[in-house]
């Protein structure tokens, strides 16, 4: 059954190509200082780097990860039913819940700290308040020097799961909790789709502290029945004159805000690249550049350099962005890597975090992606009719003429919200004043197994024609579900520019996903037709075990077939493998080893004379 889905309509969206990068604003993150006591440039947030790394070259002068349990820490609740507890499970995720919280990703992982805001057995939403208040702590047994004055900063780890009303609040005392200092951390417009897990925080208490020997610190969560909060490994520890550290790394198109995992060959434009830098350590740094290279998928240098541009001035918790626009054109199929470091006048003093690794980049045969492979949320529906159509895709800029021939789904974990739904792809070109219906696949009815893969999906006739300078929009949709569990979910994985996610809610508004994550919706730049048709003379095609670990087993009957090959493609469609089985007439047992081939979706591809049929499997 093919049913041409016209939810986006004619006009997908009203607006022209995205808008400017939003990368190059200062501040991730925006707080109103207006109602709070302190500048929200005393927090800061580390953004994809890892909690081990942050740890080196310094002295803590206080740490709690709540491996014993609380510890003299209280937890009291001041409003509602929910409070803070230790945990080793981490969120209780309902069944059919439309955002799946993962367990915070400690680098301590025996015990944590949790707030479920929307389980703990509230029957209904509640105003919420809830504490978690250090026991007197004396930072000079930890080391700190008796006198004065000090820099410091408490910091922590932390998976922050906002939606419509929680806000998060820390607070330092130095009079045993007579009086406190209290800064807002985060709240609900900070969104929950693609944070990292694990985000590290910090905030500068310099000020907050005269007397080390009778410091609290408390930690409160706000909210109405929204999602949660976990954080570990509470530490109060120097804060270094001079200390600059990259949060993030960006490539791609500035003119209309695009980045890409994945590019086909045919398509590939010379890297555009950059990074967001912030200072992070007591004293202003000045003249802050990017130093950079690039290496090709043999790991061999194509280029390096630093940044022309260079920031002026940042104070302690400011960030900006640095872009570089380069000669190198990736040539050659693979990953490339880039390498980053950040430099100011001033020598840093905790060089270890100065330096960030990007390579989440493939030149490939003819898969175009912007995800970035390892799922980190899903995507039921964009409004509040969970049970509603509804689509979300990739906008991709079209270097050749060409054609596009499938597209790659991946499809939600969860098996209750994937079994027995219909799905599809599509593709919508925009025409300079809108999006416009190009081509659906055949719908595809999802099976038990396909939780967690990816789906490849074909066009039929005719193949979608698409010319150089085209702007094209694919998508994945759903037609909604009646099912306790809801429609399908798709996965979302990576983190993108603003607004180069797109898709339709199921009243048929036109929408751009603000959240930065990219939905694993693939296009696939090849003509695939006849990929699906039934070779003349094939009577049986069948692989086994599915899922395999060591080998796959095939089993096949043709009538005087010449010129058989069968073919192991991976994700990417790329051929990794193949068996030249030559002349077939009858049946045919083969089994190809598999075993050194990593996890992952793989597919089998039967060619000859007459055609080419193609089958999917996965290896554990």
């Amino acid at each position: 059954m093919k049913k041409i889905y016209t939810l986006l309509g004619a006009a997908l969206i009203s607006g022209g190509a995205i808008a400017q990068s939003p990368y190059a604003v200062t501040g991730q993150y925006q707080f109103g200082t207006a109602e709070f006591k302190h500048a929200s440039n005393g927090i800061t947030f580390y953004d994809n780097r890892s909690a081990v790394n942050q740890n080196q070259d310094r002295i803590d002068f206080y740490t709690e990860n709540w491996d014993a349990g609380f510890n003299g820490w209280v937890a009291a609740i001041q409003n509602g039913a929910v409070g803070f507890q230790v945990t080793n499970v981490g969120h209780a995720n309902d069944a059919g819940s439309t955002f799946v919280i993962p367990d915070l990703l400690t680098s301590t992982p025996a015990n944590w700290i949790l707030l479920d805001s929307d389980s703990d057995g509230q029957v209904s939403p509640s105003q919420e308040d809830a504490t978690l208040t250090s026991p007197v702590i004396d930072l000079t047994t930890g080391g700190l020097p008796v006198a004065g004055p000090y820099q410091l900063k408490l910091e922590w780890e932390q998976f922050y799961a906002g939606w419509a009303a929680d806000t998060l609040f820390v607070a330092v005392s130095d009079d045993g909790g007579a009086t406190w200092d209290e800064v807002e951390v985060m709240n609900n417009s900070v969104g929950r789709e693609g944070r990292p897990n694990p985000e590290i925080v910090a905030v500068n208490i310099s000020s907050y502290i005269v007397d080390p020997t009778n410091v609290r610190i408390r930690f409160r969560w706000t909210g109405f029945w929204d999602y949660g909060w976990q954080f570990d490994n509470v530490t109060i520890s120097e804060l270094p004159d001079n200390d600059m550290t990259i949060l993030s790394t960006f490539r791609g198109d500035l003119i209309n805000s695009l980045m890409y995992s994945q590019v086909p060959i045919g398509h590939e434009v010379p890297f555009v690249i950059g990074a967001d830098v912030r200072n992070i350590g007591f004293v202003d740094q000045t003249n802050i550049a990017l130093q950079w290279e690039i290496f090709d998928p043999a790991m061999v240098s194509m280029g390096s350099g630093s940044s022309v541009s260079t920031i002026a001035n940042l104070t302690y918790g400011q960030n900006d962005t640095i872009w570089i626009p380069t000669t190198i054109t990736p040539s050659a199929l693979g990953n490339y890597t880039i390498e980053f470091t950040v430099i100011a006048t001033n020598l840093d003093d905790v060089p270890a975090n100065n330096n960030i690794t990007d390579d989440y980049f493939w030149l490939t045969d003819y898969t175009y992606a912007a995800d970035y492979g390892t799922s980190n949320s899903a995507i039921f529906n964009y409004g509040g009719n969970n049970n509603g159509p509804m689509s979300v895709g990739n906008i991709y800029n079209i270097e050749a003429n060409g054609v596009i021939g499938g597209v790659d789904i991946g499809l939600d974990g969860f098996a209750a919200l994937v079994l027995d739904e219909l799905i599809y792809g599509a593709i919508y070109k925009w025409d300079g004043a809108a999006w416009v219906f190009e081509d659906q696949t055949d719908d595809y009815t999802t099976v038990a197994g396909d939780e967690g893969t990816v789906i490849r999906l074909f066009f039929n006739s005719p193949i979608s024609s698409v010319v150089s300078g085209d702007q094209v929009l694919v998508v994945a949709g759903h037609y909604g579900g009646t099912s306790p569990d809801g429609p399908a979910g798709f996965d979302m994985a990576g983190r993108v520019a603003l607004g180069s996610v797109q898709g339709s809610d199921e009243t048929g508004a036109i929408l751009s996903l603000t959240d930065p994550s990219a939905p694993i919706v693939r296009a696939l730049m090849i003509d695939f037709s006849g990929t699906e048709e039934i070779v003349e003379d094939l009577t049986k095609f069948e692989i086994y075990p599915n899922p395999a670990v060591d080998a796959i087993n095939i089993s096949l009957t043709l009538v005087k077939s010449t010129g058989t090959v069968i073919n192991v493609l991976d994700i990417t469609g790329k051929v990794i493998k193949t068996v030249n089985v030559g002349e077939v007439n009858g049946d045919k047992n083969l089994s190809i080893s598999i075993d050194e081939m990593s996890a992952g979706i793989y597919f089998i591809e039967l060619v000859n004379a007459d055609g080419k049929q193609m089958k999917k499997f996965v290896k554990k």
